[in-house]
């Protein structure tokens, strides 16, 4: 029977029947919902123009498997077909019995490479050398076959500042910086190679210190920082020579001296690397370095030293200086040294790459931007920027430049799914930051996602199958890239899905049977190739069919220092089936996850409290240390505890205040703590010393003399009431 309308005239109804379809002949688009086979809205495409073909752009389908059964995505009910009239699709699963499957481990355990230059790079941006050594089990255990420290040298002001270790001031490794003491270096090159992890140094030979950003010479070139005559005198005293001098004074130049015969960046001086005196410098900190243990380097600013394949400048400064290391690192430790170099973009200057991989391995910084999206075809479709092979690039997720510049950065989520683009990708090194802290404060560890279970199951993967070919594919929302190895297989496998962290895929390289997660060691059944597994919360899988228990995780809010009174510490672990803690060498007591340990009531002799964490999960254990300082404050003041007593007599010790900035002694000192009265300072302040005698001359503007400053006395600091100045 034909629906009709009701018409009421006055009291006349009227039936009217109802022409079915006359208002949709009307329409020119239409809506079209995809729905899984729960009734789940996957996607809805509106305004879909009529006489198209609706397409389904979202993650592919997932029916979770039952007990019996595994669930794959074939196609929709009804069957697609060009659009006419608002439309509902549904996704339809076909099955696959998962009867006859069985654990078949492989007994794979996972190793560090041999070579440094086949691994992952762990680069603990501005951390102590001893916080580094501290950190090397972790590291290690990581799968990180090496780590890199930031630039060795003598820093501008003695380092409070990252910025600081870029602009040094020497040709040697710093005794003393606020990355420690050169003894402290060896020790962490010691310790490192028992640990079969190599130490990368960081290298800056293409400039020194300036002055400040605004002093030139009356030829437009930065002026050469005085620190530098206090180590390298006859650089300095020849940094203007009318021939031949340690400096370029060639701000003009074209061609490919426009690249290398002025650092435009940060208007630093730009040494003359080809001059033979500043070669030999630079070779003796080479050798300086491998002879405490040192590796390997990376060169800062590399593509703006020139090579003897330059067609304006050419030098051979790179053959005379770090080929010659070369050999004395071969000579002396029969194994190869490895070396990268910074090269932003373009080598310019119609250069080409070739002209640096002959000597070193190379940056490839555009190849994150081409991998840092949700589409996973764009990532699976991704290549590198740079014109070489592989084996001669290092990559990054995020670089110390990247993440002191952008003003956001990358969610943990999206770092992860970046760095495990890169993890997977044979030959190829991948770098992982390190983050600093909102300050970017020196020789502070601020973040521990390299000690994440993800990182660690990628750099695995990553030097387990370093040699073997890729295989990128992408099928809906998800980047897969299969490594076969005979009959080995393993994969990495991401989802770009925002809305769900479940997978369905079909991997052609996979037998049937049981396999694992390396990232949460969860078993993933594949039949014929189809899986469907859980990516987690960061949407990775690291699929082998290696099963081993996973290292345990522990999170601790304290890693040591100073405190006042008392201290809570909120202690939490992942993948431990045995966890203990002692204060100060008492007897261990149990630890329940999630808890809080507090200290304070009971300290060494020294005014110390020594905190020991025990987990374990089969033969995997985690054992950590932390030492804890009490300290007592004088109350009514803020303390600023444990500075170096020689500042007060053998320098300037001056406050600099913000809101408005001022330079002033307003402080006092007792006991050797200095007291500073901060009723009227809302912002913060920092400790500068300056020469013996120095006065500053105009208090209102920063006084670029200073020789060495506090980090940022700020924020949750200020309201702490202390700061702990030993690394000043």
């Amino acid at each position: 029977m034909k629906k009709r309308n009701l018409i009421g005239f006055g009291g006349l109804f009227i039936l009217l029947p109802l022409i079915s379809g006359c208002q949709n002949n009307s329409k020119s688009t239409f809506t079209i919902t995809w729905k899984n086979y729960d009734g789940t809205v996957l996607e809805t495409d509106n305004e879909v123009k009529k006489g198209a073909m609706p397409s389904y752009d979202g993650a592919t389908p997932v029916k979770n498997s039952d007990a019996s059964n595994l669930y794959y995505h074939t196609g929709w009910d009804p069957e697609v077909v060009e659009v006419k009239k608002d439309m509902v699709y549904t996704a339809q699963f076909a099955s696959k019995s998962l009867s006859g499957l069985s654990e078949d481990p492989d007994g794979y355990e996972d190793v560090l490479p041999e070579k440094m230059s086949e691994g992952a790079i762990f680069h603990a941006f501005c951390w102590k050398f001893k916080d580094i050594t501290n950190n090397l089990e972790s590291i290690a255990a990581a799968g990180f076959k090496s780590v890199q420290t930031s630039p060795v040298q003598e820093p501008k002001g003695g380092g409070s500042s990252w910025w600081s270790y870029y602009q040094p001031v020497s040709f040697t490794v710093a005794n003393n910086s606020g990355l420690g003491t050169k003894q402290d270096l060896i020790d962490l090159c010691t310790r490192a190679h028992e640990l079969g992890v190599n130490v990368i140094a960081d290298i800056v030979f293409n400039h020194l210190a300036n002055v400040n950003d605004d002093t030139l010479e009356s030829d437009g070139t930065p002026v050469v920082s005085p620190e530098v005559k206090n180590f390298e005198p006859y650089i300095y005293e020849h940094r203007n020579d009318a021939s031949n001098p340690t400096f370029h004074h060639n701000k003009n130049a074209s061609g490919s001296g426009a690249i290398t015969q002025y650092y435009a960046y940060g208007a630093l001086p730009d040494l003359n690397t080809g001059n033979e005196y500043v070669q030999e410098r630079s070779l003796a900190l080479l050798k300086e370095c491998i002879d405490i243990g040192i590796d390997g380097f990376r060169f800062d600013a590399a593509k703006h030293i020139e090579t003897p394949d330059d067609p304006d400048y050419p030098s051979d400064f790179w053959v005379n200086t770090l080929m010659a290391a070369k050999t004395y690192y071969k000579n002396k430790n029969n194994k190869d040294l490895f070396a990268y170099g910074e090269v932003l973009g373009e080598p310019g200057g119609n250069r080409k790459i070739e002209a640096y991989t002959k000597y070193m391995a190379v940056t490839d910084d555009g190849y994150i931007g081409k991998i840092n999206t949700l589409s996973a075809n764009k990532v699976a479709e991704a290549n590198y920027t740079k014109d070489t092979d592989a084996a001669n690039i290092v990559t990054w997720a995020e670089s110390h430049d990247t993440y002191t510049t952008d003003k956001s950065h990358q969610t943990k989520q999206r770092l992860m799914k970046n760095y495990a683009v890169l993890a997977s990708r044979s030959e190829s090194r991948p770098l992982f930051l390190a983050r600093p802290d909102d300050a970017f404060a020196v020789g502070k560890v601020a973040d521990y996602t390299f000690e994440d279970e993800g990182v660690a199951a990628l750099n695995h993967f990553h030097n387990r199958f370093v040699h073997v070919n890729d295989n990128m594919s992408s099928q809906g929302k998800t980047f897969i890239n299969q490594k076969q190895d005979g009959n080995t297989v393993g994969a990495v496998i991401v989802n770009y899905d925002k809305n769900s962290s479940m997978v369905s895929v079909k991997l052609d390289k996979f037998a049937s049977g049981i396999y694992y997660n390396q990232v949460d060691g969860s078993e993933v059944k594949v039949v014929d190739g189809y899986l469907t597994a859980d990516s987690g919360e960061d949407g990775i899988i690291v699929l082998t069919k290696s099963k081993n228990d996973l290292l345990p995780r522990l999170d601790i809010s304290s890693r040591g220092g100073s405190f006042a009174g008392s201290l809570d510490i909120q202690v939490s672990y992942k993948h431990a089936l045995e966890a203990t803690y002692s204060i100060n060498g008492s007897a261990p007591q149990a630890l329940t996850n999630n808890s809080k340990i507090t200290i304070g009531d009971v300290v060494d002799d020294n005014n110390q409290v020594t905190l020991a964490i025990h987990l374990a999960n089969g033969d995997k254990v985690v054992d950590r240390e932390y030492v804890y300082s009490k300290i007592e404050l004088i109350p009514g003041y803020f303390n600023v505890v444990n500075i170096n007593p020689a500042y007060f007599t053998d320098y300037e010790l001056y406050m600099w205040s913000w809101n408005p900035g001022k330079w002033s002694k307003d402080y006092t000192v007792q006991d050797d703590v200095v007291l500073v009265d901060t009723t009227n300072i809302t912002v913060g302040f920092l400790f500068a010393i300056f020469p013996k005698g120095y006065t500053i001359s105009n208090p209102n503007v920063w006084d670029s003399h200073c020789l060495k400053q506090t980090g940022d006395i700020k924020g949750a600091t200020l309201q702490a009431g202390f700061y702990d100045a030993s690394d000043f």
